[in-house]
């Protein structure tokens, strides 16, 4: 098992050039523009949102696949840093204009979480294993077309093979429902959000305030403890 999976770069042009229709061709396109006409800078996820009730206490121990192959479980995190898992709707021979805008600013606020003490992982379901040569065939055809050098996104996205985390979480939905789902430093599920369509997702504003959230009340508990010490 390899700690911290990270995945190239050219794997971020697989998510910003794909699009939302599950039979589309996997031809690049404008990637604030899609070929439906939709622009990922006009899309709003929810500020204000609810906890809802969990599908499944044992999250932390879920264990996902690489685009390597290789197997990554959450309890690389539990007990070390807050776990925010993004469980997007899926890779059915593209990835929908949702799924790369959410993941697109994930990405760029990243700091935010990490000052936040948060890790974020990102899942991605398919299907069949077959899938997975999908997914990293095409982030090839597109490495030529990239005028960024390959870097390394700074958290781990990760696959769902057959969706076994997806039925756990009785989140099945043609792949998945987009989801989230924050896990605190003990591996306990402490937000919960299972959207009902494509664009029904927490913001990246309200993710963070539930980590604001959180860490006020482990410094509250903090304290409360120092002040009973002898």
């Amino acid at each position: 098992m390899k700690a911290g999976i990270r995945v190239p770069l050219l794997f971020v042009a697989l998510l910003f050039s794909a699009g939302c229709d599950d039979k589309s061709a996997t031809a690049p396109f404008d990637s604030s523009v899609s070929r439906y006409g939709e622009d990922h800078r006009l899309i709003q996820f929810k500020d204000k949102v609810t906890t809802q009730p969990v599908g499944d206490d044992n999250i932390g121990d879920f264990v996902f696949t690489d685009i390597n192959g290789n197997e990554t479980s959450l309890k690389e995190y539990v007990g070390k840093k807050y776990v925010v898992l993004v469980v997007t709707r899926g890779f059915a021979g593209s990835v929908c204009l949702y799924c790369a805008t959410q993941t697109s600013r994930l990405l760029s606020n990243y700091s935010q979480f990490a000052k936040r003490d948060a890790e974020v992982v990102v899942v991605f379901p398919i299907e069949t294993p077959d899938d997975s040569r999908r997914h990293r065939d095409f982030a090839v055809s597109v490495k030529n077309q990239l005028d960024t050098p390959i870097e390394k996104i700074p958290f781990p996205i990760v696959l769902d093979i057959e969706l076994k985390v997806v039925d756990q979480l009785g989140i099945r939905k043609d792949l998945s429902k987009p989801a989230t789902y924050i896990l605190d430093k003990q591996g306990q599920t402490r937000f919960a959000y299972v959207g009902e369509s494509l664009a029904d997702r927490p913001s990246v504003k309200a993710l963070l305030e539930q980590l604001d959230l959180l860490n006020r009340e482990a410094a509250s508990e903090s304290a409360a403890v120092g002040r009973k010490a002898p």
